[in-house]
């Protein structure tokens, strides 16, 4: 009983102690002065929708679990895991990254998974800070005409284009889908 006692007071210090807001400083993709070139393959006048997980031991496989990226010119990128799967629409897409743009303006805001990308050529490295682990997440791939690819994920690297990263065992393929510009037009990340 005494341990259950230390345990109720002890946990609420640890917890405490733990970060939970994260600034844009935190990122190492962070750039302040950000903007993605005209000429870049990355597309930001919609999302990523994921397709197919391919891996060489099973070979691939349709995705099961709707997840998309949205990325914006400024060096912002947000996964977003529909668990519901009641995103089907392009007003749906729309309508989901607005309602998330206002909860990333309000005081407080958590990120999870939000964060910033770089690219050299068509590789491409997303980082996210995860607010439950308190870690930073790498996300590593390839921009090719209407696809994204990622082909690794690790919290080592701090985001460096280093080759051991960009390996060819493992490839989350997400198709490009457009969405209205008008609807996108004033939409800015508060992350």
């Amino acid at each position: 009983m005494k341990s259950n006692l230390w345990m109720m007071l002890l946990l609420p210090l640890f917890f405490s102690c733990s970060k939970n807001m994260y600034v844009k400083k935190d990122y190492h993709l962070f750039e302040e002065n950000f903007t993605l070139a005209s000429d870049a393959l990355l597309r930001t006048d919609g999302v990523y929708v994921l397709e197919s997980i391919w891996n060489k031991d099973t070979g691939e496989r349709k995705a099961d679990e709707h997840i998309f990226y949205k990325f914006y010119n400024t060096g912002q990128a947000n996964l977003t895991v529909d668990l519901d799967k009641k995103i089907k629409t392009e007003q749906d897409y729309l309508t989901s990254i607005e309602e998330h743009i206002a909860t990333t303006n309000k005081a407080r805001f958590m990120t999870h998974l939000e964060g910033y990308y770089r690219l050299q050529g068509n590789k491409i490295v997303i980082e996210r800070i995860t607010v439950p682990r308190d870690v930073e997440v790498y996300s590593y791939g390839y921009v090719e005409n209407g696809k994204l690819i990622i082909v690794s994920e690790t919290i080592e690297g701090k985001g460096k284009f280093n080759d051991k990263h960009f390996t060819d065992n493992y490839k989350a393929t997400y198709v490009f889908m457009p969405l209205e510009k008008s609807g996108l037009q004033n939409l800015k990340p508060g992350w």
